[in-house]
């Protein structure tokens, strides 16, 4: 009787675990194809959360909140010049003297890299992480990360 009621404990909290910790999707663009050795490519990511969730920005008012950080783990060759993150929204919370600084459920980060006038016509792969604090109207979840790349292909001018 003992495992029926933890097996039945275990099966209601599931659905309350999946909601517990709401999961970016990424999609990675590269707007700048191909890429030219010794110039500069254009990337974007667009993340894409439940409905009715948001984020941090990369910036939050609130010094207690995990902030939207993406990390890129460039390759010899590729140097991230910048990530640009959107313009963040108020969100204005019951109780509190400032609105939060949020990314809303849909939003994209710009990014640019500069190929080395030596690297030779291949393709290169990009990973990222993307770590960020998901939240809905009433709570704040744990922060957590999503992982995902992007392919450049590098092809010299004819």
């Amino acid at each position: 009787m003992r495992r029926l009621v933890l097996c039945a404990a275990l099966v209601a909290a599931a659905p309350m675990a999946a909601q517990q910790r709401p999961r970016a999707e990424l999609t990675p663009v590269v707007e700048t194809s191909p890429a030219r050795p010794g110039a500069v490519a254009q990337l974007s990511l667009t993340v894409t959360l439940p409905k009715d969730v948001h984020v941090q920005s990369d910036k939050p008012r609130d010094p207690n909140l995990i902030p939207t950080v993406l990390t890129i783990d460039a390759p010899a060759g590729i140097t991230v010049e910048g990530i640009e993150y959107p313009a963040p929204t108020d969100l204005q919370q019951a109780g509190a003297a400032k609105p939060l600084a949020v990314f809303g459920s849909e939003f994209s980060i710009a990014v640019r890299v500069s190929v080395a006038a030596t690297l030779a016509g291949d393709d290169v792969n990009l990973p990222a992480v993307l770590r960020y604090q998901a939240c809905n109207a009433t709570v704040c979840f744990p922060p957590t990360r999503a992982t995902t790349q992007w392919t450049l292909t590098v092809q010299h001018p004819e």
